[in-house]
């Protein structure tokens, strides 16, 4: 399928060991930084998502300069160098930094010069006094630390929503408010997206995540559409263009500042810039025509051709409508959506979430659902006393997603120590009128 071709233009996520980061193809002879190293994109074009390319050096391993080898699968260290004996306890073992044969420029000297990362670990390994008095635990432990400091091989992944989702969370949480995948697919869940449906969305900074988890629930090939409205000028779309949508498929996601859209709803088309133009343009040739006529009277001296040409390209210049931006037919586009009422609700805002709830609420049909995100309590549980007051919404709830990962292995599973509780906070119901 064309779809899991890699193509210029499009975006990547590449994946050396556990570290991914986001990038974007712009062209064959791009080179992106992975860490220290430097990684020529050359050989990707054309290749199908997730296959796996091995670092080749070019030249010396110095320069950290790399190119990329199609290869069919990773090698895994430990069976590469194949560990035949253990040891029953590490008692007898002393980190007094002697038990390393080789120096730190000989070590480094080794790094430059060999061609694989099996090589390397051999040989340090050849050269250890204590490796083989290890327990089978300690070496394993051994081998996957330096497996990930000389790992060799590079995966090019497609992205999806919790590609992405991981990949943001990890590297800044509050860039995007501090939803998890866990809390995306609950918001998804609750806000009960209908792909034949119009559905209304509020994000103030979440780097386009939301936008592109209800676009996904969307689905291409159907009627959905979704207005994305934001706070500032421009809308924040990370996420959202990091899906590689097709055109189709992103043109139903209107994105629109919630100011100008509501301003076009309730006041109409802005259709007084034309007016303006010609009243302005009709004074100016008053204008100039009573500062051609002399004050004492005499008599008006024949106007050449080129200047009345001049005269009335100036004219016209001030009577022709601009081009209007796109954002202008955005607000019209949404405007009209918005005006049919809408199948659901969603609001992430990093301000009080109560005013922009009690004003976009208008807009949604009865019996729909609504969700309100926030990364604390404290505003959720006033909206929901106020709520709870009214008797325009039912099934108020306000819960809180908590996920934790387990590391699974034999004889040492347990979970992450290291990890966020929680991932915000979720206010769900539904408008009755």
């Amino acid at each position: 399928m064309s779809n899991n071709i890699i193509k210029v233009g499009e975006y990547i996520v590449v994946q050396k060991h556990n570290y991914k980061k986001l990038y974007k193809f712009n062209k064959t002879d791009s080179r992106i930084s992975v860490g220290k190293d430097s990684v020529s994109l050359s050989a990707i074009e054309g290749c199908n998502y997730f296959s796996i390319f091995k670092m080749v050096a070019k030249g010396k391993k110095r320069s950290r300069e790399y190119d990329l080898e199609l290869v069919g699968e990773t090698a895994c260290l430990k069976d590469e160098i194949g560990i035949k004996s253990s040891g029953s306890d590490n008692r007898n073992i002393y980190d007094d930094g002697r038990s390393q044969k080789l120096t730190a420029d000989e070590i480094y000297d080794l790094k430059s010069d060999s061609s694989k990362a099996a090589d390397i670990v051999e040989t340090l390994i050849t050269n250890s006094n204590t490796f083989h008095n290890k327990t089978e635990f300690s070496q394993d432990k051994y081998l996957k630390k330096k497996e990930k400091k000389y790992f060799e091989y590079i995966q090019i992944l497609k992205p999806n929503l919790r590609i992405i989702s991981e990949i943001l969370y990890k590297l800044e949480p509050t860039k995007v408010q501090g939803i998890r995948i866990d809390t995306l697919s609950q918001i998804v869940t609750m806000a009960n997206l209908c792909c034949e449906g119009n559905h209304l969305l509020y994000d103030s900074g979440s780097n386009g995540l939301l936008a592109a988890a209800l676009l996904n629930a969307i689905g291409d090939s159907n009627t959905g559409r979704l207005v994305h409205m934001h706070p500032g000028n421009m809308s924040q779309k990370q996420a959202l263009l990091a899906m590689n949508y097709s055109p189709e498929h992103y043109n139903k996601c209107v994105s629109v500042n919630v100011y100008s859209a509501l301003r076009q709803y309730y006041q109409g088309c802005d259709t007084n810039s034309s007016e303006k133009i010609i009243e302005v343009a009709n004074s100016n040739s008053l204008k100039r025509k009573g500062e051609s006529l002399p004050e004492d009277g005499a008599k008006v001296s024949k106007i050449s051709k080129t200047q009345s040409l001049d005269i009335e390209k100036t004219e016209n210049r001030y009577t022709q409508e601009p081009k209007k931006p796109k954002w202008h037919f955005d607000n019209i586009e949404a405007s009209n959506i918005i005006s049919n009422k809408m199948d659901s609700l969603v609001i992430a805002c990093k301000e009080d979430p109560q005013n922009i709830f009690v004003e976009l609420s208008k807009f949604v049909k009865p019996g729909r659902p609504f969700v309100v995100y926030y990364p604390v309590a404290e505003p959720l549980q006033n909206l929901y006393v106020t709520l709870k007051s009214q008797s325009n919404v039912a099934a108020l709830k306000l819960t809180c997603s908590w996920m934790r990962n387990y590391q699974i292995l034999p004889e040492r599973t347990h979970p992450e120590v290291l990890m966020n509780g929680s991932s915000g906070f979720l206010l769900t119901g539904y408008i009755l009128k």
